[in-house]
């Protein structure tokens, strides 16, 4: 991959050698520092505690490695401030989740778009929702300036004149999302791409209706000079498209967007900041101590009592991490407690991993333990040997976890050594342990102080003057 590409950028060297004029290329290669203006924003580039993240950084980084040279990172506030930066040669390109525009096209040279999003606007949930253009002749409307977004209603205005909405250079798109969840603004039109990456964190915000627009999503060079190193991104772009990686990223962050309304955000949401923190150390103990991940040991105790420390179910299981009394006294530990619970549960799940067998690795295996860990190793055996008689392979969880619920078929459970069990159930417990710990994985990852920061910034901008405002036309 590095080889091909290393061949593709030596061409351009050569084309650029022959041109009088200094390139921003063979500059970039000749000090060994790519330097790139990025928005401070969950879907572009942030800082948590491993490090540098977000989706367009790690596309950024990937294009500098690919370049031999180090990746230097200004942050800006707006699209606005990283058009200046790069107007004023402080920087070698801008990225950003900039939609093309024509002011853009005229100011910059561009890069082949990373990928198309589209665009819709939103409201807040329980109130009026408009359904088109047409009903947005009441209520306060709001984009960033110099947007796709902004580009977009000026265009519309031509057909709805009685379009009229605020334009902002000093606020990001999660700031105008915090606004309407918090009633201080009635609408926004925003990408898809920003809403999904944040509608976790705004649950009373929805979306109000799509538009019949996209925006291509590029990076932006200087345009005076012509720049070859523009013509390096789009052919970095390009080529990491036809390998499936800018889809590979886009899917590692974006991926969490499938599961919200299945999870219910407001719920899961409301217990991620009121219960999680009471036992997030204790659950990084008791994994540490087993080798596994916490934030899989906590979204099993998700899944078993959404971290209640006094839930009990029918069956008679109790605590935190749901053990049986049986369970509990073999592992010598107070179910009722929830530190011990934890720790009972950890190590339990811990046993239940080690006894699968050894040829079964990776996520296979983390499944099988899981899905013991609800229906009991017993039944889970009964279910690969039945799925081993069916032709099918007893190691993987895909095809074990289709015929699980065959347990709960008389025709099917009579065969069995352990008889009857409630099958669907532990395929269904799996999959919703995988999905509370994708979205866990992405909390932490993306949105460390996310809240916290929203909440000082917007305590330090004015509403009367964080907005400028476009008049309809009539």
């Amino acid at each position: 991959m590095k080889l091909k590409t290393l061949l593709v950028l030596f061409l351009m060297l050569l084309l650029a050698a022959g041109c009088q004029q200094a390139d921003p290329l063979g500059e970039v290669l000749q000090k060994g520092t790519l330097k790139v203006a990025m928005r401070n924003t969950p879907s572009v580039y942030y800082e948590h505690r491993e490090g540098a993240a977000g989706f367009e950084y790690e596309l950024v980084r990937s294009f500098a490695e690919h370049l031999g040279v180090e990746l230097e990172i200004v942050t800006a506030g707006s699209e606005a401030e990283l058009e200046r930066a790069l107007l004023a040669g402080e920087v070698d390109m801008a990225a950003g989740g900039l939609g093309l525009t024509l002011d853009r096209k005229r100011n910059f040279s561009t890069s082949s778009p990373l990928l198309h999003s589209s665009q819709m606007v939103v409201y807040r949930r329980g109130h009026y929702r408009p359904r088109s253009w047409d009903d947005l002749k009441e209520g306060t409307l709001a984009v960033m300036s110099s947007s796709r977004q902004a580009e977009v209603l000026k265009s519309h205005q031509i057909q709805y004149p009685h379009l009229s909405w605020m334009e902002t250079e000093d606020l990001e798109v999660t700031d105008l999302l915090k606004m309407i969840q918090d009633g201080d603004l009635d609408y926004a039109l925003v990408s898809a791409q920003d809403f999904n990456i944040n509608r976790f964190f705004f649950p009373r915000v929805g979306v109000a209706f799509d538009t019949d627009v996209s925006a291509a999503m590029v990076w932006l060079f200087p345009r005076e000079r012509q720049s070859h190193l523009a013509r390096a991104a789009s052919g970095y772009i390009q080529y990491a498209q036809s390998l499936g990686l800018i889809d590979e990223v886009r899917e590692r962050y974006y991926r969490h967007e499938q599961y919200l309304e299945y999870v219910g955000a407001p719920l899961f949401l409301r217990h991620v900041r009121s219960r999680l923190p009471q036992y997030e150390a204790h659950f990084r103990a008791a994994a540490e101590v087993q080798g596994m991940d916490w934030q899989l040991l906590a979204a099993v105790g998700f899944q078993e009592s959404h971290w209640r420390r006094n839930a009990v179910s029918p069956t008679g299981v109790r605590g935190l991490m749901m053990l049986t009394q049986r369970t509990a006294n073999e592992l010598g530990v107070n179910r009722l407690d929830p530190i011990q619970s934890i720790e009972g549960g950890a190590r339990y799940l811990r046993q239940l991993y080690d006894r699968i067998p050894e040829r079964i690795q990776g996520e296979d295996r983390l499944y099988f333990a899981l899905a013991a860990y609800n229906v009991g190793m017993g039944h889970l055996e009964d279910a690969r040997r039945i799925t081993e008689s069916q032709g099918f392979d007893p190691d993987k969880w895909d095809d074990v976890a289709r015929h699980l619920p065959l347990l709960s078929q008389r025709q099917w459970y009579r065969q069995t050594r352990f008889g009857y069990a409630r099958g669907n159930e532990p395929v269904v417990y799996v999959q919703n342990i995988r999905r509370y710990l994708e979205i866990l994985e992405w909390h932490h990852r993306t949105q460390e102080n996310f809240l916290e920061e929203l909440e000082e910034r917007a305590a330090r901008v004015r509403f009367e003057t964080a907005f400028r405002k476009v008049p309809p036309v009539i």
